[in-house]
């Protein structure tokens, strides 16, 4: 019987290189990453928790709240300062990380907070994911999970049908406390708001309830503490050329974690013989792959050795990936 064990760090050599569209994502930290294409966007469906800019600089972990509220450069913390709220929410940053100010010095170049190839989502880029999923009164429930594990009831409209899953995880105020957690997410932009009636510079967010549907666009203050979420670079609406077509909304993959075998449950993608799936472990080395011959295809997963996590890409047959999964193996 195997044992879970997870992940904790990769290869370095991987980070300086760009990362396959379509394919998840890794960061420097060796934290692995689903994604999930919705319209020609692909978006990665987790929190960030990476504790250093893409070049390996060290973003200072901020516990303290007054601390916290007077700082002009990147910091990261926990909601409640917990490590356990990090294991299933990431981690909140202030805004000034999500713009690469690592020193009070002005003509010192901004770091950068994504890998190569992903960036924090500009107000632009939101937009056109709500406007997808059906407008600002619609969308949220389209991005929620599920359920009321991470989210205070009822949870209202929330059907996960994008992809998205955004989790409830609260928000850090300007001023170093904490609040929200199962009630509301939020999540920056890069995006900065001219505010005239406070003569300053605020930046566009988004938020999400438990009880509504709606996305609401707000502009929020540079020293708040939200979470981040990434988009890759490469808009996908002409490659493949069809991919509006083939979201990967309703793919699900059980048991996880799990021992001798997986079930990929195609979803809403009924032409099987079109798909074709790749397993890789976390440093992106193909493990097995095969093709769909049912909408339900079982998986036997006995020939792979090692136990951890590894990673479940679906692609079209030209190797287009559109939607990667995690699975754990024990």
């Amino acid at each position: 019987m195997k044992t879970i064990i997870f992940l904790s760090a990769l290869s370095s050599t991987s980070f300086f290189f760009g990362q396959t569209a379509g394919s998840g994502m890794t960061d420097i930290d060796g934290n692995v990453y689903a994604t999930v294409i919705i319209g020609s966007q692909e978006w990665v469906s987790e929190n960030l928790n990476v504790s250093k800019y893409n070049d390996g600089t060290i973003i200072p972990q901020v516990t303290d709240p007054a601390a916290w509220a007077n700082l002009t450069t990147g910091a990261w913390c926990y909601y409640n300062n917990d490590p356990a709220n990090g294991l299933i929410y990431g981690k909140l940053y202030n805004y000034y990380a999500v713009a690469g100010i690592h020193d009070t010095i002005a003509s010192t170049p901004n770091k950068v907070l994504a890998p190569t190839g992903f960036h924090v989502p500009t107000d632009t880029n939101w937009t056109d994911l709500t406007d997808y999923l059906g407008g600002l009164l619609v969308a949220g429930g389209e991005m929620k999970e599920i359920g009321t594990a991470h989210w205070m009831s009822p949870n209202t409209g929330a059907t996960n049908s994008s992809g998205f899953t955004g989790l409830s995880d609260g928000f850090r105020f300007d001023y170093g406390f904490f609040f929200g957690v199962g009630s509301y997410a939020n999540w920056w932009s890069s995006t900065e708001y001219t505010n005239i009636t406070t003569n300053t510079t605020d930046v566009w967010i988004r938020h999400l309830d438990h009880d509504n549907s709606a996305v609401t666009r707000s502009a929020a203050l540079k020293a708040s503490g939200f979470s981040v979420r990434l988009i890759n670079d490469t808009l996908f609406s002409d490659s493949p050329s069809n991919i509006e077509t083939i979201e990967g909304k309703t793919i699900n993959v059980y048991p996880n974690p799990t021992s001798d075998y997986v079930v990929i449950d195609l979803g809403n993608l009924t032409n099987s013989g079109d798909w074709n799936y790749t397993i890789t472990n976390t440093l992106g080395q193909e493990i097995k792959k095969g093709y769909f011959t049912t909408q339900q295809t079982i998986i036997n997963l006995n020939d792979i050795t090692g136990e951890g996590l590894y990673m479940v890409k679906i692609h079209d047959v030209s190797g287009n990936y559109f939607i990667t999964m995690k699975v754990q193996l024990k």
